[in-house]
């Protein structure tokens, strides 16, 4: 259990390392539950927040699991293992995936901000409040947040008013769904992604396709290379 947390911030190393001491010291078994947040925070002598932080990196690294409503786990070596597995033959279907991301979100989200309706305005602006919302609760259900932040993005596409795009909603929808697992569990990636969604809410409207086209590409590649991140700590 005392491996090393590699490629993580200074900070956030710290922080995962003393939750990785706490489990050593406290002789814990894969499938065992940790404390309460507030319990753990405490003897760790860390806030809730940085906390979280430090399960999110273990998390991604395939150590812990968070079941929403129950508790934190440790992993089953077995169980970290398929993960990471797994994980290594999907990096370069995931590459093919945000590629197809780009292909149908540049063009979309242009359109929109050229075409779109008052009222169309308002659903995406209704999306991006809800999302904050759910970013915004204490624990967060990243389940939830990947759910209402792909609805931002197909509500979008759905301002673009192109036959064709519609007709792609559904495709759309399970690459949007495959790309953003576990990217958004990442260390400051969830604020990051929310600056980026105001950015692209502001352009369409003020009807700006071209700021609005290049944030959308900025936007993917920033998610892309945060699932190289996610994967390359998985590996670690």
């Amino acid at each position: 259990m005392n491996s090393p947390v590699a490629k993580v911030p200074p900070r956030l190393q710290s922080q995962a390392r003393l939750l990785l001491e706490y489990i050593e010291r406290e002789e814990l078994r894969p499938g065992d539950r940790l404390n309460s947040e507030r319990e753990l925070a405490k003897k760790l002598g860390i806030s809730r927040s940085s906390l979280r932080e430090a399960i999110q990196v273990l998390q991604t690294q395939g150590r812990l699991v968070v079941k929403h409503g129950i508790g934190v786990f440790l992993l089953e070596d077995q169980e970290g293992e398929q993960l990471r597995n797994s994980l290594r033959a999907a990096h370069h279907t995931i590459e093919e995936l945000f590629q197809m991301r780009e292909i149908l979100e540049a063009p979309a989200v242009e359109w929109a901000a050229e075409r779109r309706s008052e009222e169309q305005l308002q659903g995406i602006k209704r999306a991006a409040q809800a999302l904050q919302e759910a970013v915004n609760q204490d624990p967060i259900d990243f389940d939830k947040v990947r759910l209402l932040d792909m609805n931002f993005h197909l509500t979008i596409v759905k301002s673009a008013q192109n036959q064709f795009l519609n007709q792609t909603l559904g495709t759309l929808q399970e690459i949007m769904y495959r790309s953003m697992d576990n990217t958004l569990k990442l260390p400051g990636r969830i604020d990051a992604s929310e600056h980026e969604h105001g950015v692209i809410l502001e352009a369409i409207e003020r009807r700006d396709p071209i700021t609005a086209r290049l944030t959308i590409i900025q936007h993917i590649h920033n998610a892309r290379d945060a699932w190289i991140q996610y994967l390359k700590q998985v590996e670690a």
